[in-house]
C-alpha cells in the first residue's frame, strides 16, 4: 500500500510495450462497483474473492505488467497465480513514505480506523515475511521518481530472468 504500484506500473508497461493491467480496477470492472463500494456492502472478504477470481483469469496471458492490491498475496492460491504469470517483484519503500502515499487520497478503506497509522503499521508487519517469501525481487523505491523505479524494476527483472538474482 503506498509504494506506486500503479504509477510504476503504467511506466514499466510502456517501457516494456506490454499492457499495463491493476487488478484492482478488474475487480472493479468485474462486480460493479468501486473498492470502497464492496468493502462497505459485503466486506474485505468478498473483495478477495473476487480478486482472487481476477487473478486466476489472468494466468496464461502473456505481454502484460500487472500490479495489484497489497493484500493480493496473502492467499496461497493468489502466490501461486502470480507465480504462473510472471516474474513477481515487490516494490517496497520506507515506512514513513509508504504512509505517507498511502494516506495522501484517504481513499484505503483498510485505513479507515480511528488510528490509520497503527493499522497501517500492523499490516505491513503482517505482510513483510510474505512479501518476502512471495517475490522474485525486491526494490526500494524510497526516495526515488517511477521512471527511475521502472527501469531499475526492468534491469533487475532482466537479471531475475537471466538466472543471476
Amino acid at each position: 500500500m503506498g509504494c506506486g504500484k500503479s504509477s510504476v506500473g503504467r511506466r514499466l508497461a510502456g517501457l516494456t510495450g506490454h499492457r499495463f493491467v491493476d487488478s484492482d480496477e478488474l475487480v472493479c470492472l468485474k462486480d460493479g462497483r468501486s473498492i470502497p463500494e464492496i468493502f462497505a456492502a459485503d466486506g474485505e472478504e468478498a473483495f478477495r474473492r473476487t480478486e482472487q477470481a481476477v487473478l486466476s483469469d489472468l494466468v496464461g496471458v502473456v505481454g502484460i505488467v500487472l500490479a495489484t492490491g497489497g493484500g493480493a498475496i496473502l492467499r496461497p492460491e493468489n502466490r501461486e497465480a502470480l507465480r504462473r504469470i510472471g516474474t513477481v517483484v515487490w516494490l517496497d519503500a520506507d515506512p514513513e513514505a509508504l504512509f505517507e502515499r498511502a494516506t495522501r487520497s484517504g481513499r484505503r478503506p483498510l485505513l479507515q480506523t480511528e488510528d490509520p497509522r497503527g493499522t497501517f503499521d500492523v499490516l505491513l508487519a503482517a505482510r513483510r515475511a510474505t512479501y518476502e517469501e512471495a517475490s522474485d525481487v525486491r526494490f526500494d523505491s524510497t526516495g526515488l521518481g517511477h521512471d527511475e523505479v521502472a527501469r531499475s524494476i526492468l534491469e533487475k527483472a532482466m537479471s531475475f530472468r537471466a538466472g543471476d538474482r
